[in-house]
């Protein structure tokens, strides 16, 4: 048409007046021959041509138009064809509906027939006396004509395939055989021989219709018209088990399609994997109920189908965690896997499954294992950073340590964390792994989660046990080598930064498993026994600590009363009163108790209250200066702050009964030297002239570090050797 439309007629006027025109220019003679012929020739010549010229394009408007019309017809040649298909489709259907009227309005007039024989036949047996039988060869009865008319009209049905007719079919004659039954009028012999042939054609039926559904490219929807069917003919379960059937062969093959696919990225593998399956499981659940109804509840065999669908899941998760070769990064994939497939699994919840507890019991072992490794892996990064740890403690701001969730871990929280090097570091580890593993707490794994932190913590606690005793145990021998302390200023910072992360390890608990009730116990119980490590490392560490000032033999044995000089130690206390890098508060708490306990040794331990009062005279000078070192030690905690009055009594109690000792020998010592109230001025003066002694050398460090500020000569202070506590105290008395 496009040709039709772009044709236009010419204006057949203006070309013979140009040809016209033409004409009369052509020459100037040929006017006068033109003017001289007849004007009728000249009119004919005129329409003869126009004539002409119309002819031509009428035969042009012809050929175009013949030209488009056979396009046309080429284009809906194609849909003329599948339309006069179709209807010989509806003509066939027709005549098969019409030829299905006719068989079901035959097979109701042989009923009808038949029932108003047996009623007539009932009437003739009432009214005529039986006569004796013969034996005549009975005709067939209604139902027998009735059997053989149906159990035709089927084999038809199933020779050509026509399955949804025949099972229409046998649901009519399921009603037409409960007419029967009501009516009374039929023998169970008949009835039998009925419901044979029925069973029969309906067993070939559901063997066809099974053949269809377990065939290997049939698609959803054409299975779920034969599994329709075949609930129509009451194999419910049977269409439960192919559908099952169905969906599983779907599911392994898209996970094994997954599994050897190489374009997939190794992160999106449990994400397709878990998304394909629960869709799967969601598309099976749907087809059930539209098997079986809306008001019908899950089978168990559909339930059992659903976890081990959800099995599969796991099997592919563990395979993804595993894949990933650092151990480091295995924990934070299996986590987020876990995100990925109980997110997936959440959705089913709308249809009243209900799969995430069994997935979760599923990859609890994959999760256990993977988790022991990270625990086991920073365990030994623990003991590699710990290993150069110099025991020093240091100060740091709170909010420079705690992050995310960490920081609201106390209510009132201190303005600085005393720590070590190893301790800040293993804080800010020990969040890390705490903040990793938080999401697994919402997925009923809290148990898993507690054990894994607390394990590494036990881990940290392990090597301060080793560094404040000197020993390590067998399988710690492939460690790194740690560090031994030194009493007792390593030893109080080992407590003090077990004391800080103790308090933070608790905090951190609590807040992490807050609202966690049915873990409150045992929550208490590690927390209990964070606290119970502490007070034995505490224990431990006032053991040596009494032990390092008890050690050496009394000093100056021979030298009279007024010569003696303390022999415990001094100086390593002062140093810790004065460093700023500990919480004096915990430090007073700390000397406090200490004080205590070796106030405590000395009046039930002391090699004094071994002395007979047979031998008193000769060890006169022994108790004598352990009556100085009782006296020093006063001064030393009355000076410093952290006399209590625990100590006071003990040591009043001491000096009782060492008076008691001389007195029940018949000496007293003590009584000559009451008078210059000896022996509070001998350890008053000792202490004074010791920290003057102090006071010297720190002014010569300072100036040792101007020497190399200047100089740029290294001088390292922990070379300088400190005098002996003995040779300290005599040359602080000699020096008077």
């Amino acid at each position: 048409m496009e040709s039709v439309s772009r044709f236009r007629f010419r204006n057949h006027s203006e070309e013979i007046g140009d040809d016209d025109s033409a004409e009369r220019h052509t020459s100037a003679d040929s006017s006068s021959i033109t003017s001289e012929e007849d004007p009728d020739l000249e009119f004919q010549s005129m329409t003869a041509k126009g004539v002409q010229h119309l002819c031509s394009e009428l035969l042009e408007l012809k050929r175009e138009s013949d030209e488009d019309f056979q396009k046309i017809i080429s284009s809906n040649y194609t849909a003329f064809l599948a339309i006069v298909k179709e209807i010989d489709c509806l003509k066939n259907e027709a005549l098969r509906l019409k030829n299905l009227a006719s068989s079901q309005r035959r097979i109701v007039e042989d009923i009808r027939d038949g029932i108003s024989s047996c009623f007539l036949s009932e009437q003739n047996l009432n009214s005529v006396p039986e006569e004796p039988s013969h034996d005549q060869p009975s005709s067939p009865t209604v139902l027998e004509k009735h059997t053989e008319s149906v159990s035709e009209i089927l084999d038809n049905l199933l020779r050509e395939q026509r399955l949804d007719d025949a099972i229409t079919l046998l649901d009519m004659e399921a009603e037409f055989v409960q007419t029967l039954q009501s009516g009374g009028s039929l023998s169970s012999d008949q009835l039998m021989s009925y419901n044979s042939t029925m069973l029969e054609k309906k067993s070939i039926l559901s063997d066809r219709l099974v053949s269809m559904a377990k065939h290997p490219r049939i698609s959803a929807p054409e299975l779920q018209k034969v599994l329709i069917g075949l609930c129509q003919l009451g194999d419910n379960r049977l269409a439960t088990q192919l559908m099952l059937r169905y969906y599983r062969i779907r599911t392994a093959s898209l996970i094994s399609d997954l599994s050897s696919s190489k374009e997939l990225p190794h992160a999106h593998y449990i994400r397709e994997v878990a998304r394909f399956v629960c869709s799967t499981i969601s598309q099976a659940a749907t087809s059930f109920v539209a098997l079986n109804g809306e008001t019908r509840s899950y089978t168990s065999e559909l339930t059992q189908w659903a976890f081990e669908e959800i099995d599969m899941v796991a099997d592919c998760f563990g395979k993804h965690v595993n894949a990933v070769p650092e151990i480091s990064g295995r924990l934070s994939a299996a986590v987020d896997a876990t995100k990925i497939v109980t997110s997936y699994c959440s959705l089913l919840e709308a249809q009243r499954i209900f799969l995430q507890p069994h997935l979760i019991e599923q990859i609890y072992p994959c999760i256990e294992e993977v988790l022991q490794l990270h625990i086991d892996h920073l365990s030994r990064v623990v003991s590699i950073f710990t290993s150069s740890e110099s025991w020093i403690l240091g100060r740091y701001y709170v909010s420079g340590i705690l992050t995310g969730q960490s920081c609201v871990i106390v209510d009132q929280q201190p303005e600085f964390f005393f720590l070590t090097n190893s301790g800040r570091k293993f804080a800010t580890l020990f969040q890390s792994v705490v903040e990793e593993l938080s999401p697994l707490i919402g997925f009923q794994m809290e148990s898993l989660v507690l054990k894994g932190i607390v394990d590494l913590f036990v881990s940290y606690v392990d090597i301060h046990e080793s560094a404040l005793t000197g020993k390590t145990d067998a399988a710690d021998r492939g460690s790194p080598r740690i560090g031994l302390s030194e009493f007792p200023i390593q030893g109080v910072s080992v407590l003090a930064n077990m004391s800080t992360l103790a308090q933070f390890f608790s905090g951190i608990v609590r807040n992490v498993f807050n609202g966690v009730d049915h873990l409150d116990s045992e929550i208490n119980n590690h927390i209990i026994l964070t606290q119970n490590i502490y007070s034995r490392l505490k224990a431990s560490f006032l053991d040596q600590f009494i032990a390092n000032i008890f050690s050496s033999d009394p000093a100056n044995e021979s030298a009279s009363e007024t010569d003696m000089i303390p022999s415990v130690p001094y100086l390593k206390l002062q140093k810790l009163t004065e460093d700023d890098s500990i919480d004096s508060s915990w430090l007073m708490s700390l000397l406090v108790e200490a004080m205590s306990e070796a106030f405590r040794w000395i009046s039930t331990k002391s090699a004094v209250w071994r002395i007979s009062e047979e031998n008193l005279a000769n060890h006169s000078a022994e108790l004598m200066q352990f009556t100085l070192d009782v006296q020093f030690l006063l001064e030393v905690s009355r000076r410093d702050g952290y006399l209590s009055d625990g100590v006071v009594n003990i040591a009043g109690d001491i000096m009782a009964r060492i008076e008691t000792a001389f007195l029940s020998a018949g000496q007293n010592p003590l009584r000559d030297l009451e008078e210059s109230e000896w022996p509070a001025d001998a350890a008053s003066l000792a202490l004074d002239k010791l920290q003057e002694l102090r006071e010297k050398e720190l002014l010569e460090d300072e100036n040792a570090r101007e020497d190399e500020n200047v100089y740029g000569v290294d001088i390292p202070l922990n070379d300088r050797d400190e005098p002996a506590i003995g040779e300290a105290s005599a040359t602080a008395i000699d020096g008077n």
